[in-house]
This record gives C-alpha cells, structure tokens and sequence, in this order.
C-alpha cells in the first residue's frame, strides 16, 4: 500500500503540471547562477594563470557554490510540495478518504514522503546535468561532486519529512507554506546565532540543517552528519504519523457516530 499510496502522489504532481512549473522554475534559476559561476570561475582561472602558471579545482568554485545553491532553492520548493500533499488535501476533503479507510497513518504519511521525495529528486535531474558538461572540457572531482550530491539529497529528505509534520496540522495551505518556510530558516538561522551565544551554547549550531552540509559539499563524509539528517527525518515522520493517527480516530469515530 505505501509503494501505491507513493506512486500516486509522484504521478499527482505531474498530471496536476505542478512538478512541470517547478522544473522549468529550476531549470531557469539554476541554469542562471551556473552560468554565472561559470563566468567567475573562468575570469578567475584567466587571472591565476597569469600569475601563477597554474590551475585550481573547477569542482570547489562551480560545483559546491552551485549545490549551495540549490539548497537554498529547495528551501522555498518543499514547503509548496508538503502542502500540496497534506494541506490542500485536507481542504478538498480528499484526506478524508484515506482517514476513513483501513490504510495505516504510518502508511499515509510514508506513502507521500516517498511519492513526494521522489519528485524532489526528478527536480535535482538538472543539478546532476550540468557538471557532466564540464567533465567533457575541465577535470571534476568525482568524489567531492557526488559526495556533495548526496548531503544535498539528505538535506532535501529532513526538510520534507519537517514540511510534512507542520502540514498536518494546518487546514490552509498558504498558512502551511509559510510556517515551514520560517520553520526552515529558523532551523539554518541557529548557525549564525550561535555566533552570538557564549561558550557554553554553540552547541546550539549543531542542530542547524546546514551545518551539517558543509562537510559533504566539501567531499567529506561524516557518520555524525548522516546519523543528524537520518535521526531528525524519522523524528519528523514518527510525530506526523502520530498526529493523523489521532485525526483519523477522531475522523473513524465521527463516521461511526453519524
């Protein structure tokens, strides 16, 4: 039922040519700050060159800047995805249906994750284009590219599965949107705040979510990154099976009563 639940929700946002604006969306905004990284990348190789007689690494001027990017892109696309999904649902009364039937919350609410994470990585299809142009003329590091990749990937899943939880207490979805979209920065901002706190609180920084970014943009894998990302997503999903686990109670026993 969750690969079912999943799929619908995937092909939803296609027919519904919502996945179509936000691909081109990207495409167009990406495409720009590519080529502007590309432009920069190229006047500073010119300069280096010049007075060094050598070259530095293509992959630590376009490619981490560019998935840096992207997830601050993403920070804005996720909100919109996790209302669609739950949110507006609720409001069309569409949620209902799956309350009301004998599918699980946990089921629900993993069934458009997948669905809906799916979707954030055909949205990432351009990302993981656009180095393989410059393998074709430059030298990339593989390794720090696809390592950077992944963090992003990580990243994108603990935002959607925190989208998720605040979408499932909201009945309107512009309410939604910008709750998780403040609810993210708010999450980033600790980073900087903890610039400010004394000693004894910049541990404050490490639950920033792009804190933890950093190292795999930088090629670096970190088990305490991975366990951070994994532990607040399952975090997130487990309150928001909880949470339409009692809305579908109380929705069973309305029916019940009626």
């Amino acid at each position: 039922m969750i690969s079912t639940i999943a799929q619908h929700e995937f092909l939803k946002l296609f027919k519904t040519g919502k996945i179509w604006k936000l691909l081109a969306i990207c495409q167009f905004i990406l495409g720009l700050i590519f080529y502007w990284l590309m432009e920069e990348y190229l006047f500073k190789k010119q300069q280096f060159l010049l007075e060094n007689n050598s070259s530095f690494g293509i992959t630590e001027e376009v490619i981490h800047p560019l998935l840096a990017w992207t997830a601050l892109l993403f920070f804005f696309i996720t909100p919109l995805l996790a209302t669609h999904s739950l949110t507006q649902e609720r409001k069309t009364h569409t949620l209902e249906l799956y309350l009301t039937s004998p599918i699980s919350s946990a089921e629900i609410i993993i069934g458009k994750f997948i669905g809906i994470f799916l979707s954030q990585i055909f949205l990432l299809l351009p990302v993981f284009l656009m180095p393989l142009l410059i393998a074709l003329q430059d030298r990339l590091d593989t390794g720090q590219f696809l390592t950077g990749f992944f963090g992003l990937v990580l990243l994108i899943s603990t935002n959607l599965s925190i989208g998720i939880f605040i979408a499932s207490f909201s009945k309107e979805p512009l309410i939604a949107t910008l709750a998780i979209l403040v609810s993210l920065f708010l999450l980033t901002l600790l980073e900087w705040m903890g610039r400010f706190l004394m000693p004894s609180l910049h541990w404050v920084t490490e639950f920033a979510l792009l804190y933890h970014c950093k190292n795999f943009l930088s090629g670096l894998i970190n088990s305490r990154d991975i366990i951070y990302y994994g532990f607040l997503s399952f975090v997130f999903l487990y309150l928001s099976i909880v949470r339409l686990n009692k809305e579908s109670h109380f929705k069973k026993k309305s029916w019940n009563i009626n």
